[in-house]
């Protein structure tokens, strides 16, 4: 809820009103003007970059539109009878809509009250909703048995919990897109307006501009392969490929970051190369992402280590951490599309997509990923790979 969590519960429960912590919940004016809402309000407009639209008191029908009363004969209603019941959709952008379904009540009939209607909104039953093809989640069915190291990608346990994933992610990458593209804009702005800026200072903003571009780059190749993921149209370019050689490229690109952080960063390599028919790009993204999150979850002075193993048939790439950990309630989720870990304090960047994606290019290589962590003491991802694979 908002600042106003305490007030908007005291008057739902003064009305009687059934309501979940995943409800959209909204007090109005007798014009219709916001007064009073919840967090679920706030994330819909961060989603449609409106955020800045609440710090006015806007109208619910700038917000929202009515799929049959006008919002005046829905006031008319309510001062009538009391209470309304009807469907009103949150307009995304000009041809989306978001959809629920909507009960409006009447507070008080003073005249002089600010506070006039209250409604509660639940998100409309969605009838088609987009299967994984890889795991084929099925909604509101028992989760299947599912073993963390070899089993499949955990169902998704409720309508609610898919949800909530579906408006944590909106909310995410809505600001992780928006965070970097207001550095490189602001930071270029300074740069062009001022011709006598210092060099130095010139050089550092220059910097970060390219390191919030390349963040930026990294973010929608994200969304766009976990699209082809979805479209099944990723296909793989295989070709016989030394593995020490891949992951000794990967390692080098976070020396940098690891000595910045004062962090412990090695690299345990096997003295015979370990050749393998694979997709190099793929295994490089799978070990640079498994790379970046051991870095960012691992406090400084802490530990990371990379290694390469094989047997007969198969090689394996681990990555090692001392790091601050998943928690145990977490472990069979992470590997879910827009999952991200709950960790009250802490600010992590990301859209919950980079294990999702090692996850599935693991797999298109007949291979598995899995995990072994506990918190606050440290984090293992194994990622395991047949040597010989069919052609895709």
């Amino acid at each position: 809820m908002s600042k106003s969590n305490s007030e908007i519960i005291e008057i739902l429960k003064s009305i009687d009103a059934e309501y979940s912590q995943s409800d959209l919940i909204i007090v109005t004016d007798r014009e219709g003007r916001i007064e009073l809402y919840n967090n679920v309000l706030s994330q819909l407009c961060n989603s449609a970059n409106q955020d800045e639209i609440l710090n006015t008191k806007v109208n619910l029908s700038v917000l929202f539109d009515s799929e049959a009363d006008s919002f005046e004969i829905i006031f008319s209603n309510l001062a009538d009878k009391k209470i309304w019941e009807g469907k009103l959709n949150f307009i995304l952008n000009y041809n989306q809509r978001i959809p629920f379904n909507a009960k409006g009540f009447l507070l008080t009939l003073a005249a002089d009250s600010p506070l006039k209607y209250l409604f509660t909104l639940k998100f409309a039953e969605i009838d088609d909703i987009e299967q994984d093809p890889l795991t084929q989640k099925i909604i509101n069915k028992p989760p299947v048995s599912t073993n963390i190291n070899h089993g499949t990608v955990p169902l998704v346990e409720s309508y609610e919990e898919l949800q909530q994933l579906k408006d944590d992610f909106l909310s995410s990458v809505s600001h992780e897109l928006r965070t970097p593209l207001a550095s490189i804009i602001g930071f270029t702005e300074t740069i062009k307006n001022d011709p006598n800026i210092p060099s130095n200072i010139r050089s550092e903003f220059i910097d970060i501009i390219f390191n919030e571009g390349k963040r930026l780059a990294a973010m929608i190749n994200d969304l766009l392969d976990i699209s082809q993921i979805e479209k099944q149209s990723i296909t793989l370019n295989l070709s016989y490929t030394i593995i020490n050689n891949v992951i000794q490229q990967v390692f080098n690109n976070y020396k940098s970051l690891a000595e910045e952080k004062k962090i412990n960063y090695k690299l345990k390599l096997l003295k015979n190369p370990v050749q393998a028919k694979i997709d190099g790009d793929k295994i490089q993204q799978i070990v640079s992402n498994l790379i970046s999150n051991a870095i960012k979850f691992t406090p400084s002075n802490g530990m990371v280590e990379v290694s390469l193993t094989e047997t007969s048939e198969r090689f394996t790439i681990t990555v090692k951490d001392t790091g601050i950990g998943i928690p145990k309630k977490d472990l069979n989720k992470i590997f879910q599309k827009f999952y991200r870990v709950h960790r009250p304090g802490l600010e992590i960047r990301g859209a919950g997509l980079g294990l999702a994606i090692c996850k599935h290019l693991a797999r298109l290589h007949d291979g598995d990923i899995s995990v072994q962590s506990e918190e606050n003491r440290g984090s293992l991802f194994q990622v395991t790979i047949p040597k010989m694979s069919d052609e895709k």
